[in-house]
Parts: C-alpha cells; structure tokens; sequence
C-alpha cells in the first residue's frame, strides 16, 4: 500500500484550486488535499499538514509564490515545490529561490501529471 500523501494548493484563484486538486486525486487516490488562497494561508497549513509537495502559484495576494517559496527554503522546508505562473520570465528566479519544478499558465493537464509522477515517485501511473 502506497504510504497517504498530503498535498498543499496554494492559487488564489478557486478554479485553478480545483482542478489541480481533480489531478492529484487521479493520481494519488488517497491523499489529502488542504488548500489556500494565498501564501500566507499557505505558511499556516504548512506548518499544520506538513505536505509531501507544495503547488503553488506565483502571483498570489498578501504573499505570493517566490516570496513563499524563499521563506520555505529559509526554514529549512525540504518537500517538492512546484510554482504555476503564466509569466515564464520569472521561471530562473523562482527556481534561484527554490522552487523544484516550473510549470507554465495555461497548462496541460498531462504536463501537469507528468511532473507529479516525478514529484510524487509513488504516484499511480
């Protein structure tokens, strides 16, 4: 039995909370998927839930992705980071600050699996 995966949205956006949420439930069956709406929200869940991965937008109210994203790394956080942004220009300093993955706005939803299948090794095919 695959061991359960806590997963962490973070995207201000309900939509785009949702159907990454829809993904990794095909993906992980299992796991349990907390969301928030903005980085700060994200900070607290964190240190709540402890998530297996972080996927989280970069343009976000009160605390978006890259500042999250360097806060994460200055406490030491480990867990897989991806970071959603329709600005590709951002995609070399988001990963200078941390972030383990980069995925284009829009995005495909088998782009989206197959970077989960990497982030998340146990996922189901």
């Amino acid at each position: 039995m695959l061991p359960a995966r806590h997963i962490l949205i973070a995207d201000d956006h309900a939509e785009v909370r949702a159907v990454l949420a829809q993904v990794v439930v095909q993906l992980c069956p299992d796991a349990t998927i907390v969301e928030a709406a903005h980085g700060g929200e994200a900070l607290s869940a964190i240190a709540e839930h402890h998530p297996d991965l972080l996927i989280t937008d970069y343009q976000m109210p009160i605390m978006g992705g890259h500042e999250l994203v360097r806060t994460l790394r200055a406490q030491g956080a480990t867990m897989p980071i991806l970071v959603l942004s329709s600005d590709t220009s951002i995609a070399e300093g988001i990963f200078t600050a941390g972030a383990t993955a980069f995925l284009p706005k829009p995005f495909r939803v088998r782009a989206l699996r197959e970077l989960l299948r990497t982030l998340l090794p146990t996922a189901t095919p």
